[in-house]
């Protein structure tokens, strides 16, 4: 098949830290995004330099422009910010609610919907 027909995909992307095992954190993150009907990818990343260059990185790669870093902290970020300032950041021990709120609120930035309440 000629590669330049194959689709490049839409989605958010998600990009986790390799220090630790955020599969919790990730699953509740995911089901919010999952909840809005966008499609997303995770992605183990090491070598990133902080939450804020993570998120960015995620933003940057992904076609729809938005990308959330989980990490020492997680932080939701959109292609057209700077990278040192993401929309938000939230602490990794947040309750469950909070957590899948991130995802949600990725995707409605995609959809342009107002945003659920994260904090």
């Amino acid at each position: 098949m000629d590669r330049r027909l194959e689709a490049v995909k839409r989605e958010i992307n998600v990009f986790y830290d390799d220090d630790k095992d955020y599969g919790p954190v990730l699953t509740e993150i995911c089901l919010g995004i999952e909840e809005e009907g966008i499609p997303y990818k995770t992605v183990e990343l090491s070598g990133t330099k902080g939450i804020e260059n993570l998120s960015f990185k995620a933003a940057e790669s992904s076609r729809l422009g938005v990308g959330i870093g989980v990490g020492s902290e997680i932080a939701l970020h959109y292609i057209k910010l700077k990278e040192d300032d993401p929309l938000f950041k939230i602490a990794l021990t947040e309750d469950k609610e909070k957590l899948r709120s991130v995802g949600s609120n990725a995707a409605r930035l995609v959809k342009g919907m107002p945003f659920k309440e994260v904090i």
